[in-house]
């Protein structure tokens, strides 16, 4: 079965809310249930009527969560997967009517469908159907012209992203790269460089960016000074393989601090995180289908090395008869090397068994990436 089919749960990140947040606690939306009574066994038959309402209220519930959406592919897998996980989420059940006609026990219900359960339960099975994908984040900071030790926006960034589920590359940790090095793609925002290092640690998707707070007051209450101090956050997702653009974000928060670098921790806070929901939610649409709001499919960066420019043409044409294959797009070549978009409804795995058919041995897999090299 297709992981990356069910659209529907990767649609609930896309109304408007940021991850892990909510709207509202609860939907209320109007349930039915109904069920043979087989053998005069009324007993039975309303219980198994009062369950199938349940299913209606939370299918329901669900539908209205995602609101807006046309195409629901695989809804029955995405459906099941929530009523495997679903105690808990319809928090009322009252019944309006009940009653047996025709060998046929109905009930009709209104019901509250907690908003916030929801997302505790589709939250992992969309970063599932996105094949589990690496970020990393590098955020160039400054307050008042000099850099922390320590990146109060990554960590904002990093924390969201953690909690969407996401697996994380946590640069600040990571002992074998050069500090230096780190630095220059910080300040600089060379993107070569920030792809580099993202695809060192094999990340799919580079969070990069700047911060920067400013004091632009200065005044002394009783004694004590206080800062108004001024913090902007912009930041850029991009696929680490091809730098292409999943979303981009910038806010403006203002705030008051004992010192410049307080004011400016406290206002770095709040932008960066409604910076960092809004692109979980951009990127994951983005790794589904391809970019913001484009063919349905996402795009996977294939690099297979040993190939004459004939086989290069007999792979595309192999390829985009594949299964769930949207379009294939030849981005380079050169040194037996050739480089392609796939768009593609399925997995970057999926793809390389693809590969494997056309006599390319697979030498590396991401999320987002497929590497291999032509065997004989």
């Amino acid at each position: 079965m297709r992981r990356i089919a069910p659209v529907l749960i990767l649609l609930a990140l896309l109304v408007g809310m940021p991850f892990g947040a909510v709207a509202q606690e609860t939907i209320r939306v109007s349930a039915e249930g109904s069920a043979a009574v087989v053998g005069g066994d009324v007993p039975r038959a309303r219980e198994e009527a009062k369950r199938q309402a349940y299913r209606d209220a939370l299918e329901k519930g669900v539908g209205a969560y995602v609101q807006g959406i046309t195409e629901m592919k695989d809804f029955e897998v995405v459906r099941d997967r929530v009523f495997s996980q679903s105690q808990g989420i319809v928090t009322s059940f009252t019944i309006l009517s009940e009653g047996e006609a025709d060998g046929i026990y109905t009930i009709e219900a209104d019901c509250l469908v907690a908003t916030g359960a929801l997302d505790g339960v589709l939250g992992p099975a969309v970063i599932d159907v996105l094949g589990n994908p690496r970020v990393m984040v590098l955020v160039d900071e400054s307050i008042e012209n000099e850099r922390p030790f320590l990146s109060t926006v990554e960590g904002e960034v990093l924390r969201l992203f953690e909690k969407a589920g996401y697996l994380l590359v946590d640069a600040g940790q990571a002992g074998n790269l050069d500090q230096r090095q780190m630095d220059l793609a910080r300040e600089t925002g060379d993107v070569t460089l920030l792809q580099e290092l993202a695809r060192s640690f094999r990340a799919d998707v580079l969070i990069y960016g700047k911060a920067q707070g400013i004091a632009y007051a200065k005044q002394k209450v009783e004694g004590v000074t206080l800062y108004g101090v001024r913090s902007q956050v912009q930041l850029k997702a991009v696929i680490a393989q091809t730098a292409y653009v999943l979303g981009t974000e910038a806010f403006e928060a203002k705030e008051k601090g004992t010192s410049a670098q307080d004011g400016a921790v406290k206002a770095f806070k709040p932008a960066s995180r409604q910076a960092a929901s809004s692109l979980v939610n951009k990127v994951a649409y983005a790794l589904v289908s391809g970019s913001a709001g484009a063919m349905p499919g996402r795009t996977i960066n294939v690099v297979v090395d040993k190939v004459s420019f004939t086989q290069v043409r007999e792979i595309k044409k192999a390829l985009e008869e594949a299964p769930g294959v949207v379009g294939v797009y030849q981005r380079a070549f050169g040194g037996g090397k050739v480089e392609l978009d796939v768009v593609t409804e399925n997995s970057a795995e999926d793809l390389a068994v693809e590969l494997e058919k056309l006599s390319v041995e697979v030498t590396g897999l991401t999320a987002g990436t497929v590497e291999g090299k032509r065997v004989e």
